[in-house]
């Protein structure tokens, strides 16, 4: 059976052969899309060329061929835009859909037309043999942009490839091109759609398997990345009660970048907090932290974003 409704985009850039894997697993869903677009970001990688004009011979699948790089917001945004469905179901080429994915999603779709978008289960798998099941379950802001536990990493567990209605897209303006490949672009995203208010639903079932080691974004992210989201979004996380996290986020970036006015400035912000009784445990260690050290904590931030 075909989803007369739903288009899966799937942005690549080098990711070569793994782009089988990614495909091979929408052709075996219970419930076909009706078409697969896949946005070439003007890659240079010969056999990640080769693959996508193999693919292409395949009548459902469509190739956006871009001829300047772009990176992965805009290059989804280039799928999304051409994609005729009314319900979009971005994968990374080197992530792939459980076989009754896109039966689940579409089912959830259908249930209520003022859903904006759905979100379910996903494994995520950090190396070959190390494996987790991820259960978002709440996504509001204020779950998600917290710390968590014991760290000083955001709490956030909504991954970017998110089935979204096309239409919602649409109403915020695609994602924000200022945020490419080091920054937190699905993050930044994601916020607006869960900040816009717009209904959506969760599916108590594994969708994606996110093969986090073999992508390389995730290891790109570091103190600044969560640092512009702040700066962007500060009001959000005034308007839900993490005032201090931002700070927390602003003085992390302020450190890494050494830039010592910012520093000072967050420090006293920081402390007001303290003294207000707004902070966790995140906030001292924040607080504490020598800026020479930075650089090392941050590999452990990328990892756990």
């Amino acid at each position: 059976m075909i989803a007369n409704n739903i288009s899966v985009v799937i942005t690549c850039y080098r990711e070569g052969n793994l782009l089988f894997d990614a495909i091979n697993s929408i052709l075996s869903q219970t419930l076909l899309p009706s078409e697969i677009i896949i946005v070439n970001d003007a890659s240079s990688d010969r056999r990640t060329i080769e693959v996508c004009q193999e693919l292409e011979k395949n009548a459902l699948i469509k190739v956006v061929w871009r001829e300047v790089n772009g990176g992965s917001s805009v290059a989804r945004d280039n799928g999304f835009e051409v994609a005729q469905g009314d319900v979009l179901v971005p994968l990374d080429a080197d992530d792939i859909l459980l076989s009754n994915a896109l039966e689940l999603i579409s089912k959830t779709f259908e249930m209520e037309q003022q859903i904006g978008f759905v979100y379910g289960n996903y494994l995520r798998q950090d190396k070959v043999n190390k494996e987790k099941v991820i259960c978002p379950q709440d996504i509001s802001l204020r779950e998600m942009l917290k710390s968590k536990r014991f760290s000083l990493s955001s709490n956030w567990k909504l991954i970017g490839t998110t089935p979204i209605r096309k239409s919602l897209w649409q109403s915020l303006g695609g994602y924000d091109p200022s945020f490419g490949v080091n920054d937190l672009h699905d993050v930044e995203f994601w916020i607006r759609a869960i900040a816009s208010g717009c209904r959506y639903e969760y599916i108590p079932e594994i969708i994606y398997i996110w093969r986090k080691y073999l992508g390389s974004n995730s290891r790109q992210v570091t103190p600044i990345s969560w640092y512009r989201i702040a700066q962007k979004y500060f009001s959000i996380y005034q308007e839900i009660g993490l005032t201090y996290r931002a700070y927390e986020l602003l003085l992390l970036g302020s450190k890494y970048l050494r830039n010592r006015s910012e520093i000072q400035y967050y420090s006293q912000e920081i402390k007001r907090c303290i003294c207000q009784g707004n902070f966790q445990l995140s906030t001292l260690i924040t607080l504490g932290v020598p800026t020479g050290i930075l650089q090392f904590l941050s590999s452990e931030l990328s990892q756990r974003r």
